[in-house]
């Protein structure tokens, strides 16, 4: 299966805002495909009807194409008949977010969410020059304000964020970054708490065992490291001569034959047995280690030489047998780790630039490549719904990292410029 590259314009909420408002009579949107057949450059104009909803009219009657509102901010475009009936469906966000002006627009490139403050929620940002951004926002009943600024630590790491989460009592979070370091920070004050130095590449993911007393750091020098958070120690280190750009963690009941457990000393781990991790590699393979026995179980190995740069999977016991990997090809493969003989399916993405991001929340997959692609595709058992694929209406550039907001049902996403949005 391929994604065909749908646009539209990124001025698309603002012409609706002043058509409906009656600042303007009318004005114009673009939609356009720029790969596959046929290729399509559309107008509509954009007006209120005379029950005073905002509609819209191709501006060339001759070509059928339609393009509506379905529901609050999803919108479909469809064929004249049966035969190019749905073409493609969009979704607008619920809210762009600006940024504190202290802070500007920065390109961000992580964010994570904590709902323990209800009403209020909180979010932890990254940006490509070190820098992290602690922000709130009261969910209350008629409140509408901007995002307000908790901590602004612009030099948090000597250079680009790759990963910024809170911790789940919120009260704290960990970040890491290409300086090779990860830091643990008080959320509230932004002190820094701890420190964890080893890795010799850059950080380039990690992942929160439990309640995250440990956790599991992965990094260009090919390692997998386990942490203990109270002392800033490494509990052990898993070495390949394969760089890895990301992890996924999963849950493993092992095989009790091959079982070590009284060789080990897990005096510095906290609910790691039954743990596993999978890593992506430059590569392209894709490895699975068991946290507990420190050691690899099995290789998944790529369809091609690309090297695989993101991991996503479902974090329900007992519903997480599918891993969705990403990438530097632009293809999307998905797995079911009981079987890795052969991919369940492939998504071919964008042929000009790698997967940027996957994020997987209520069996929705969360895609993003380059500038061209963002979009939410329905998945079940490992199997892409095609049909349900919706583009992500937003500022043509590119999202670098999603979060999902469980209490709210919401997703966030990042990007490039202060992009900050909520779908």
């Amino acid at each position: 299966m391929r994604v065909e590259e749908w646009n539209i314009c990124s001025e698309f909420d603002d012409i609706l805002d002043d058509v409906r408002g009656e600042k303007v009579a009318s004005d114009k949107i673009w939609v356009s495909r720029s790969s596959g057949e046929p290729l399509y450059d559309l107008e509509f104009d954009v007006r209120l009807d005379s029950r005073g909803n905002v509609g819209f009219h191709n501006a060339n009657t001759s070509d059928k194409i339609s393009f509506q509102r379905v529901r609050p901010h999803l919108y479909e475009l469809t064929g004249p008949d049966a035969t190019a009936g749905h073409l493609a469906s969009f979704q607008s966000p619920k809210k762009r977010f600006q940024l504190p002006s202290d802070i500007g627009a920065v390109d961000l490139t992580s964010i994570d969410i904590t709902n323990v403050f209800d009403p209020e929620i909180r979010l932890v940002c990254g940006d490509t020059n070190g820098g992290i951004y602690v922000l709130r926002k009261n969910t209350g009943t008629n409140y509408s304000g901007p995002l307000q600024e908790v901590i602004k630590l612009p030099e948090a790491h000597a250079s680009h964020i790759t990963k910024t989460q809170f911790f789940p009592n919120g009260h704290g979070f960990l970040s890491s970054s290409i300086d090779m370091r990860l830091k643990i920070w008080d959320a509230s004050t932004g002190t820094e708490l701890r420190t964890f130095i080893g890795h010799t590449r850059s950080v380039n993911d990690f992942a929160m065992v439990d309640r995250g007393r440990n956790f599991v750091s992965a990094s260009s020098d090919g390692s997998l490291k386990l942490w203990e958070c109270s002392t800033s120690a490494c509990v052990f280190t898993l070495n390949s001569n394969d760089g890895i750009n990301c992890i996924s963690l999963a849950n493993y009941q092992g095989n009790p034959a091959t079982t070590s457990y009284n060789a080990l000393d897990h005096s510095n781990e906290y609910n790691t047995e039954g743990k596993a991790v999978f890593a992506g590699h430059d590569s392209g393979i894709i490895t699975f280690h068991d946290i507990y026995n420190r050691k690899k179980i099995l290789d998944i190995l790529p369809a091609s030489k690309s090297a695989c740069v993101t991991l996503t999977s479902q974090h329900i016991a007992g519903d997480d047998h599918y891993l969705f990997a990403g990438y530097s090809d632009g293809t999307i493969v998905s797995w079911d780790t009981r079987n890795v003989s052969k991919p369940v399916e492939t998504l071919q993405v964008n042929d000009n630039d790698s997967i940027s991001r996957l994020f997987l929340a209520h069996n929705t997959l969360n895609v993003s490549s380059g500038v061209q692609f963002a979009f939410n595709v329905p998945v079940l058992d490992g199997k892409f719904n095609f049909n349900k694929l919706t583009h992500l209406i937003r500022p043509y550039d590119e999202v670098t990292d999603f979060c999902v907001d469980e209490s709210h049902q919401n997703v966030w996403c990042v990007g490039k410029n202060g992009m900050l949005l909520k779908y």
